[in-house]
């Protein structure tokens, strides 16, 4: 893929990463009272899905809505030019939540956190971060593309670059719903053995 070797995208990957840096020092920030909190939350989680008590339909509807109302924004912000800036810092709060997510499991259970981080990780958060960034790619080439045609008075074909742009955030918006399916219908099965 061409696009993985362009500038813009290795910099949407290094803002992702110092997100996940972020998140990580967020953690080790936390006070001893939210640490306990986020615990409790974990562990209710993993007892959820090892009791069989775990709702799939509506955890599925849920982790669909939470991906997808970034892959919306960051592909509207791509329209609208002078929002496109913002698309970086949306990257690095993607990061943040994952680094903060990794500390939180890996804290809560110790060495079977890393084994648990993982299965719910891989590859449905990986995949649906890696479509983000691929999304963010294209959207801020867009809004590039359509100033800089529009700063220099060139005739460009907006309708196909548009038609484009929306075929691109379908087959994304088609692979964030089989990642969210899998995340909940498969990997929570697969915690459900390990645990």
């Amino acid at each position: 893929m061409k696009i993985i070797k362009t500038k813009l995208f290795k910099s949407l990957l290094v803002s992702f990463f110092i997100g996940i840096f972020i998140g990580i020092i967020c953690f080790i920030l936390l006070s001893s009272n939210e640490k306990i909190l986020l615990s409790d939350d974990l562990t209710n989680y993993i007892n959820l899905i090892q009791e069989g008590n775990f709702k799939y339909f509506p955890s599925l509807i849920k982790s669909f809505i939470s991906s997808y109302k970034y892959l919306v924004l960051i592909w509207i912000f791509g329209i609208v030019f002078f929002c496109s800036l913002l698309i970086p810092f949306i990257i690095v709060y993607r990061g943040i939540l994952l680094g903060f997510t990794i500390s939180s499991i890996i804290y809560v259970f110790h060495i079977k956190g890393i084994l648990y981080a993982l299965i719910m990780l891989i590859p449905s958060t990986i995949i649906i971060e890696f479509i983000l960034i691929l999304i963010s790619y294209y959207s801020i080439t867009f809004a590039t593309k359509s100033f800089n045609a529009i700063k220099k008075d060139k005739t460009i074909n907006l309708r196909h670059f548009i038609k484009n742009y929306f075929y691109i955030f379908l087959v994304l918006s088609v692979v964030t719903l089989l990642s969210s399916v899998y995340e909940i219908y498969i990997g929570s099965n697969i915690i459900k053995f390990v645990v």
